[in-house]
């Protein structure tokens, strides 16, 4: 057998070695310069929301429907990156709720049926009990439908303004009750200033 010296410098590395050390010390650390320089250049990653504060969406790619809305109480935050028009999502310490907008829209109940399969595929969930809805404070009416989960509750509420224009609220909290207040689609609904075709 033939011995094998290797001698290290005083940094503890095999000399000779310094410039492998040094790329991969740079590999490491690039990344992590980069993701940090980003997240400050597009702001906070979880916005609050005011009491009160008022929100605007915008049907997107069409942008013929526009949704002025408030959410209920205070404590709101919303998760990501904020660059979407047409949708967004909020909680309120385990209860989420996300508000569409959307235009042309010829059916409410099909709007309905089409919104809630991403949420019930994703989570696991299913739909049922999907009943009309009428909000006397914003005029609005259209669809309401449960959803059901292992260990969650909640509701989808789609409405109209007759003319296209359509808002989507879905309101999933923990719990087993669907007609629970917290998934109340009441408060919500009547802040909604629906506008456009």
């Amino acid at each position: 057998m033939a011995e094998v010296t290797i001698r290290l410098n005083r940094l503890g590395l095999e000399r000779g070695r310094m410039w492998q050390a040094l790329l991969a010390a740079v590999a490491i650390a690039l990344p992590v310069a980069v993701w940090l320089g980003l997240e400050r250049a597009l702001g906070e990653s979880v916005q609050n929301i005011g009491d009160g504060d008022t929100l605007f969406l915008q049907s997107y790619p069409v942008a013929g429907a526009s949704l002025e809305y408030e959410l209920p109480g205070s404590g709101w935050t919303s998760p990501g990156v904020h660059f979407a028009d047409q949708r967004q999502n909020f909680v309120l310490d385990h209860l989420t709720a996300s508000v569409e907008v959307d235009s042309g829209v010829d059916s409410l109940e099909r709007l309905l049926d089409r919104r809630v399969q991403p949420v019930i595929a994703q989570n696991g969930y299913i739909y049922n009990n999907v009943r009309k809805y009428a909000d006397e404070a914003s005029g609005l009416s259209g669809y309401r439908a449960d959803i059901i989960g292992i260990d969650s509750a909640g509701s989808i509420t789609v409405v109209g303004n007759d003319k296209g224009a359509a808002a989507i609220l879905v309101l999933i909290a923990p719990g087993a009750d669907p007609a629970a207040q917290d998934v109340d689609p009441g408060p919500y609904v009547a802040t909604f200033a629906l506008e456009g075709k």
